[in-house]
């Protein structure tokens, strides 16, 4: 044994140091402290996981109605200012958007379903719909009310459409709230 003594600014208190036993004032981490600390955090991320993918999900879902709308905005655009006739075609099939002339972008939906019509999302009526924009702004959209998507996930209850006003050629994108129809951004 071995007598130190631990300094406290007043007094200097004896201690007594056993050798193969740490001292209280020496500091570090022990290997029981690493493995509470790393079974903690495993228990954490394996209760998150679920919700980070449902997450996810529903990024892809917005994201992949923000592209639709894009490939109309860009359409429409692109009629204007080649004057020129410019179709969107949405085929609910395949869950894809294309534009001909291609303006250089397709939108395919993944983990996402277009379907026609607001009525029954997992039957689809029609298996394509087209819109033509018009070089002076406005689009034929004859039958056409809006593309609507859904999550294929059951987890992700957000629906998201995107509308054509074929006298204006405006394009919107709307999320459902519950009761109705409001603009999503």
């Amino acid at each position: 044994m071995r007598m130190s003594g631990v300094d406290d600014g007043w007094l200097r208190t004896p201690v007594v140091m056993i050798p193969g036993r740490p001292h209280r004032d020496q500091s570090g981490i022990t290997l029981v402290e690493i493995s509470v600390v790393l079974a903690v955090l495993g228990v954490l991320l394996t209760l998150s996981f679920p919700s980070l993918k449902e997450w996810r999900r529903a990024v892809e879902l917005r994201s992949t109605a923000a592209k639709v709308a894009e490939i109309m905005l860009s359409a429409r655009m692109s009629s204007v200012v080649e004057r020129r006739d410019y179709l969107v075609s949405v085929d609910y099939t395949a869950d894809a958007c294309s534009v001909t002339p291609p303006v250089g972008t397709t939108a395919a939906g993944g983990l996402v379903d277009f379907y026609p019509d607001d009525t029954d999302p997992d039957c689809p009526s029609l298996s394509s719909h087209n819109v033509v924009f018009r070089p002076n702004g406005t689009a034929d959209a004859a039958g056409f009310e809006a593309v609507y998507l859904k999550s294929r996930s059951a987890m992700v209850p957000a629906r998201y459409r995107v509308k054509v006003l074929g006298a204006t050629g405006k394009v919107s994108v709307e999320k459902w709230a519950g009761g109705a129809w409001s603009g999503a951004w």
